[in-house]
């Protein structure tokens, strides 16, 4: 991949060609919506499409793009467009709009339903998580997005057949008093008012993707979410969910009766790093698979085992091992062989997990 690709933005239009003087149509069908490209450059890994519905029909948009800052010619360029961003956000803020807004124009053609977006901005943020990540955020408002039928929100029809490659994930979340009906195609990963879709599991058709939700009655969401005791942070285009945990024992609320030598050190590690309900649950639908693996890691003092992982994130033992896999050909964490157990450990905790094994074998 280039290290200077054009910046790619979110342009939506349904059934045609966004009229921007950039747009490039995807390699799809005629009905998939299409992208274009920012002047600015920079080879982004991953671009996070978040939509939060309001109650009026209206979403709170966030469109993030991710660059992993592995080595000085990434980072330079990422510091230069954060650089140009911090000098002249509005020269970047006012391109961004106006292609929006013609996508939203383009919208309204095609749903006859009355549209605008406001409230634009640009911003630029450094994440880490196990590796080092720069972030160009742009965000707004979309009103007219969803529509609103009685006690439903319906919402997808704007941005039908969107069109995502592999490096992007769609998100879509719902207020607080709503449950969800429907969502088509399935979902590839659902939290708490929020189902997902990558780019690189799905591809939209005509009529996708659909949202439904309503305020009048319980739907499935409502089960999934049973009796769990949950705590609300509102963050940059969507609404984060903390899970409260049980803090009754040392241990994690799953921990077996009887544990053995292993669990308990895992538990003792869980102990030092989470020992509040205020910790963020790896399970953030922000996150991607790799990050929540690398949270989770960190949430146990660096050390854990791989079928710790399996019952925290809930996940199948496949999904999993490919995760982890991924991630131990990147050297964001490594493995060693504990019995039959798997053991998980960030790099820098190497040593400390070696000596705890040594600790542990020999009794």
């Amino acid at each position: 991949m280039n290290l200077r690709v054009v910046l790619v933005v979110l342009l939506v239009g349904v059934g045609t060609v966004a009229a921007t003087p950039m747009a490039v149509a995807q390699p799809s069908s005629s009905e998939s919506v299409s992208v274009a490209g920012e002047p600015e450059e920079i080879d982004a890994d991953e671009t996070r499409l978040d939509i939060s519905l309001e109650e009026d029909g209206s979403a709170e948009w966030s469109v993030e793009f991710w660059v992993r800052l592995d080595d000085d010619e990434s980072t330079e360029a990422f510091e230069s467009i954060r650089d140009d961003i911090d000098e002249d956000p509005d020269a970047y803020r006012d391109q961004f709009a106006d292609r929006i807004d013609d996508t939203v124009a383009t919208a309204v053609s095609a749903t006859d339903r009355e549209m605008s977006a406001e409230e634009f901005t640009v911003e630029t943020a450094r994440q880490s998580f196990g590796a080092e990540y720069g972030v160009v955020r742009y965000t707004f408002t979309w009103h007219g997005f969803a529509a609103v039928d009685g006690d439903e929100l319906h919402a997808g029809d704007a941005i039908e057949g969107l069109y995502l490659d592999d490096e992007t994930r769609l998100s879509i979340g719902w207020p607080e008093a709503y449950e969800l009906v429907s969502a088509e195609p399935d979902p590839d990963d659902q939290r708490d008012r929020t189902v997902i879709w990558h780019g690189s599991e799905t591809d939209f058709v005509s009529g996708e993707p659909s949202v439904v939700v309503s305020s009048g009655g319980l739907g499935f969401g409502t089960i999934a979410i049973g009796a769990a005791a949950v705590v609300v942070a509102v963050g940059a285009g969507g609404i984060w969910w903390y899970r409260t945990r049980s803090s009754a024992t040392n241990e994690p609320a799953d921990a077996p009766t009887s544990p053995s030598a292993a669990e308990a050190s895992d538990a003792d590690a869980r102990t030092a790093t989470a020992g509040t309900d205020d910790t963020p649950d790896p399970r953030d639908d922000l996150l991607s698979n790799e990050e929540q693996v690398l949270r989770l890691l960190e949430e146990y003092g660096g050390r854990m085992k791989q079928q710790t992982v399996v019952e925290e994130l809930e996940w199948t033992d496949a999904k999993t091992s490919k995760v982890v896999s991924t991630l131990r050909e990147e050297g964001e964490l490594e493995s060693f062989r504990l019995g039959r157990e798997n053991v998980l450990s960030l790099p820098a905790d190497d040593e400390a997990s070696d000596t705890a094994a040594d600790s542990i074998q020999n009794g």
